[in-house]
């Protein structure tokens, strides 16, 4: 009888042993081995329109077949690109939505130097140069302007007396450089390196040109604009010397036809 209670129990063992073994037999080929993709997402909430810097953004892992086929996997992808709508923190971020500096293809804007401005002027047949100008071209702009002064020294008219011509206010006509050296960003709709992006400005000419101007030129050229007349002259290629020429008056022409 002990025989038997001892055979049962060492059969018992073996059996539950066989069980164990197998359970964890399954339990290991459910075990599925998870791979990750590396991908770029938000650090932080980004703002549309800011320049995106490395404090900006880090890395995230990501389950293989979860991440976004367009999402950067390297932070060089994005790092001195400027967003173009809000991101939220954790959203992966795509190469393809992001505008860079320095591309016409991202639009004007992106174009323009820190401290500069983009100022356009109209312009007709003689003050554009004739429909030469092309993007990247480099020119001066001259300002022709007419204003009344008093002279300080005029003497005064007495009562009953008619005012002589040195009393009577003057009119004086003035040529200057409102702005040189100054590079051409867009001629007419166009931000190619040719004119005319339009058929009507293919067939006509443009009608505006888009400079690149400091604050202090950009309010020069606007006053030369509304108070007289302006002309752009072209500058030859690689000439960036200074236009130290004077200003013109009408009187100074009078005098040198003497």
């Amino acid at each position: 009888m002990k025989k038997v209670v001892a055979f049962a129990l060492i059969a018992a063992l073996c059996a539950g042993g066989l069980l164990y073994f197998y359970l964890g037999n399954l339990e290991s080929q459910k075990q599925v081995k998870v791979e990750y993709d590396k991908v770029v997402v938000a650090a932080m909430q980004i703002p549309a329109f800011t320049p995106i810097t490395v404090e900006m953004v880090t890395y995230q892992q990501v389950p293989r077949g979860y991440a976004h086929s367009l999402a950067a996997r390297n932070v060089a992808e994005v790092i001195g690109y400027v967003t173009e709508g809000e991101l939220i923190k954790g959203e992966q971020i795509f190469p393809s939505k992001l505008k860079q500096f320095g591309e016409s293809d991202s639009g004007l804007a992106y174009v323009v130097p820190e401290g500069m401005r983009a100022v356009t002027v109209a312009v007709d047949e003689v003050s554009g140069v004739a429909g030469f100008l092309q993007r990247g071209d480099y020119v001066d702009v001259i300002s022709y302007t007419t204003t009344t002064y008093v002279p300080a020294k005029a003497p005064e008219v007495a009562e009953g007396e008619e005012p002589t011509a040195s009393q009577l206010p003057q009119t004086l006509s003035t040529t200057l450089v409102a702005a040189q050296n100054v590079r051409v960003v867009a001629v007419g709709k166009s931000l190619s390196s040719s004119a005319g992006s339009t058929e009507e400005e293919s067939a006509g000419g443009y009608k505006s040109v888009t400079l690149l101007l400091t604050p202090e030129e950009a309010m020069r050229v606007v006053q030369g604009a509304k108070s007289g007349s302006i002309v752009l002259i072209l500058r030859a290629s690689g000439d960036h010397a200074a236009n130290t020429q004077e200003p013109v008056i009408n009187d100074t022409l009078l005098v040198q036809a003497q």
